[in-house]
């Protein structure tokens, strides 16, 4: 193969690991947008559940005075929705983790795609490196060559 082939192929390796790298700092950012999702949704979560525990205190302290019939079981709706809805939200919660795993399990197999293109990149660019040394030398060596002869030869112009 010639050296000019082994750049194309360098080029080509170094657009692949160039890709794979702005493939992993996306989903890295797609990540942390999740994690900002995520924090949101905890943070909702735990707002609601202070707004459950304050209706259940006034609802406790409603009864001490007294509730008819008729505000015990509006008291008693209030609750299951408000406990409904903390469903809905935990559900919520338990999406975005979800979501969260499976956007870290592909960062990982982009953080591994990664780092295979920048090894063989790494390689290759040796390889290129050795052949472009070695085709070098092997001038050099030509050249030492073609000027000995020409010294040494009676028609080379190396005499006076």
């Amino acid at each position: 193969m010639k050296t000019h082939d082994l750049r194309s192929l360098q080029a080509l390796r170094q657009l692949r690991e160039q890709r794979a790298a702005s493939q992993l700092v996306a989903q890295q950012q797609r990540v942390q947008q999740t994690h900002v999702v995520l924090d949101e949704a905890k943070e909702r979560l735990r707002l609601h559940r202070e707004n459950i525990a304050r209706e259940a205190q006034k609802i406790y302290a409603s009864l001490t005075e007294g509730l008819s019939v008729a505000s015990w079981q509006a008291a008693q709706e209030r609750l299951r929705e408000m406990s409904d809805s903390q469903e809905v939200l935990e559900g919520g919660v338990s999406d975005v983790i979800e979501t969260l795993e499976t956007q870290e399990q592909e960062r990982d197999v982009f953080r591994q795609a990664r780092l295979s293109r920048q090894r063989q990149s790494d390689a290759w660019q040796t390889l290129l490196d050795r052949r472009e040394r070695t085709e070098q030398r092997a001038s050099e060596h030509r050249e030492d060559s073609d000027e000995g002869l020409a010294t040494r030869s009676p028609s080379g112009g190396g005499g006076t």
